[in-house]
């Protein structure tokens, strides 16, 4: 019986906030189908979280997506619902939280945006990313979502007339006027302090509607029960193919990291891949035995979207030139990515993959037929072990958001596998 109800707008976020209450040995499933048949497959499940893949698009529709999901739920048999954000608060920050509060006929909600173990702290309202303040960090450059804001309540102004609230955990909430709605703000600066936020909350029965990243979803986990069995993870295969498609500082270092312990590599080609038909052109998988000679014998391969920061400056000069979006050409980057990995999946028969970036992500799912995700173990934050379940196999996907993680981040990945392995 489904206890806890996610609602995440990308996919690297729904897992990372999933695989929280995996770890916890609760049965739970991640989908991106809206019309996904809830009742069918959640018969088992104690946690449900739905991606509704609404980060780039228009603010009205997705308000109206996360409303329209919610009505798919029975809310007076499941207690929690959980609005997930990005921990850098990209995307339709303030339209999601309104249609999540008129989804469950809410006039209140608390919002804790913390994630102390990712490096993302609030004080004062200001939102911090390694002690600096969020429109001062790579993150206000964002290709597609740049967030020149650090004071979270501007952020949300920005999309939502709802009252904005720094919320002190020692303050009582005041009663409010049924016309009136408020969105409360807490403070974190470290676990102890998402911890007494945890306590406060669920002692003044304040717990069941709440908002936050994969860091108060661990706090979630405290209070929400199960008996399922942990699934083990087992490796029957020791090749691993690495997709890169995140354009972030961080992750381009993480590439290179992996080249220089033993990872074989190759760039697709920025020409190819922003083609609607890069399938029928002529590049497509230019050098298979390549491909196919370190595979098998090096069993580590890197295919990456960009080997440099200058890609995002070639996207720009690209949209410019030929009046199409962002959003367009990010999404036929993804769907070219996702088609070639799924060919070479199946001609290969690779069973594990490591994908860094949402957008590649959800492109390779959706071309391998992909219709849920069990999130089966963090690694470490924001980096998630998972089984990607289709109509005719499931394969090992291990899940990385673009800016999270060390320089060396790839090792640790080597070392989890290679520990799991037959």
């Amino acid at each position: 019986m489904i206890k806890l109800v996610i609602i995440a707008d990308d996919l690297t976020g729904a897992l990372d906030t999933g695989v929280q209450f995996s770890k916890k040995n609760m049965s739970t499933i991640v989908t991106t189908d809206l019309n996904f048949n809830f009742e069918d497959i959640c018969k088992e499940a104690d946690v449900v979280v739905v991606d509704t893949e609404s980060r780039h698009i228009p603010a009205a529709e997705a308000k109206e997506r996360v409303k329209s999901i919610l009505s798919k739920f029975n809310k007076k048999e499941i207690r929690f619902f959980y609005k997930k954000t990005d921990s850098t608060l990209r995307g339709n920050l303030g339209s999601e939280i309104e249609g999540f509060m008129e989804g469950l006929n809410i006039n209140e909600v608390s919002f804790i945006p913390a994630f102390p173990s990712g490096k993302r702290t609030v004080k004062d309202g200001v939102l911090y990313v390694n002690n600096v303040k969020l429109a001062e960090t790579q993150f206000a450059m964002d290709i597609l979502n740049p967030v020149t804001d650090s004071f979270i309540p501007d952020i949300i102004k920005k999309q939502s007339d709802i009252n904005v609230k720094l919320k002190d955990i020692n303050e009582e909430f005041s009663p409010l006027d049924d016309k009136e709605k408020h969105i409360y703000i807490f403070d974190s600066e470290n676990m102890e302090d998402m911890e007494n936020i945890g306590k406060v909350l669920y002692n003044k029965n304040k717990l069941n509607y709440t908002i936050g990243n994969a860091g108060f979803a661990e706090i979630l986990t405290h209070y929400i029960k199960s008996d399922t069995k942990k699934e083990e993870i087992i490796l029957e295969d020791d090749r691993i193919l690495f997709v890169c498609g995140s354009v972030n500082i961080t992750s381009l270092k993480q590439c290179k990291y992996a080249e220089k312990i033993g990872y074989c590599s190759d760039s697709l080609k920025f020409g190819n891949i922003i083609s609607e038909d890069y399938k029928n052109s002529d590049n497509y998988i230019t050098d298979k035995e390549y491909f196919k000679e370190k595979i098998n014998n090096n069993k580590k391969f890197l295919l990456r979207t960009s080997d440099s920061e200058d890609v995002i400056k070639k996207a720009i000069e690209y949209t410019e030139k030929n009046s199409i979006s962002m959003e367009d050409l990010t999404s036929n980057i993804a769907n070219s990515t996702g088609q070639l990995v799924s060919d070479l999946i199946r001609e290969h028969e690779i069973r594990n993959l490591i994908i860094f970036g949402g957008d590649t992500l959800m492109g390779i799912l959706k071309n391998i037929g992909c219709q849920y995700i069990i999130p089966v173990s963090e690694i470490f934050p924001g980096v998630v072990f998972t089984r990607a379940v289709g109509k005719d196999t499931a394969i090992n996907v291990i899940t990385k958001a673009g800016g999270f993680g060390e320089e060396s981040i790839i090792e640790r990945i080597n070392e989890f596998l290679e520990k799991h392995s037959i």
